[in-house]
């Protein structure tokens, strides 16, 4: 059946942007739930966190961060769970110490990391067993990225596809933010507007103007991922595994 948008948030200790990619109107159908889950970083994972991924099924994560940030914050030790790093960018640092705005770093993300991103969609849609989490530090940039192109690769609304992006944003509001702008503070970096903006913002706008730069150079979605090297058998499997029929 058709859950919230509330619902759709699962409170895994330690996390404040775990949900669950099911309930979408698909190609042909909905897709499932508890197939596909995106969140921020889990390196603060808490015993019962452990145990909230274990019964939703998560056998693997996909951690989209740079070397850097693992090495800072490894992600929490999941038992029996396939941990696969696949970075987006080399240095999310950079993004920070270039002070570029929100817009300007969704933009750079489809259209410089088109290769990476297909690559993460290709692991996506492989035949491991379990559902897939797969995430970054805040689960808003780089998770968003790989979470819009997925939906929208099966056919779920552009609309949908805003709605989930957005959904960030009153997610890290409060205590995540605070603790994420507090390290960036200490560790000498000005909380200038654009800063600001980076770290805790998933304007819609942000996302439609990636998307029309993405369309106006490949045609659709679909095409924009092939020419970044996933296949058609690749999409194929994608929708198999992450769409049921009705």
């Amino acid at each position: 059946g058709e859950m919230t948008t509330r619902e759709r948030l699962i409170p895994i200790a330690g996390t404040a942007n775990s949900r669950d990619l099911g309930g979408y109107r698909a190609d042909g159908g909905s897709t499932k739930w508890r197939a596909l889950f995106r969140s921020d970083g889990l390196h603060r994972v808490t015993e019962e966190g452990r145990r909230g991924l274990a019964e939703l099924g998560v056998a693997r994560v996909i951690d989209l961060r740079d070397a850097q940030e693992l090495q800072l914050s490894p992600d929490a030790a999941l038992g029996d769970t396939l941990l696969v790093h696949q970075p987006i960018f080399a240095s999310a640092h950079e993004h920070v110490a270039a002070e570029i705005g929100i817009r300007e770093l969704t933009e750079i993300i489809y259209l410089k990391h088109g290769d990476t991103l297909a690559a993460t969609i290709d692991l996506l849609a492989d035949d491991t067993p379990g559902a897939t989490l797969f995430h970054c530090t805040a689960g808003k940039d780089r998770t968003g990225a790989v979470a819009a192109l997925t939906l929208t690769a099966v056919g779920v609304d552009r609309d949908d596809v805003l709605h989930d992006y957005a959904l960030t944003e009153q997610n890290l509001a409060g205590p995540w933010l605070e603790r994420h702008l507090d390290l960036l503070h200490s560790s000498g970096v000005a909380l200038t507007p654009k800063i600001l903006e980076l770290v805790g913002e998933s304007p819609v706008s942000a996302l439609e103007r990636a998307f029309a730069e993405v369309e106006g150079r490949f045609g659709t979605v679909r095409d924009y991922l092939l020419a970044n090297g996933l296949s058609e058998g690749a999409l194929e499997r994608l929708h198999a595994r992450v769409v049921e029929a009705d």
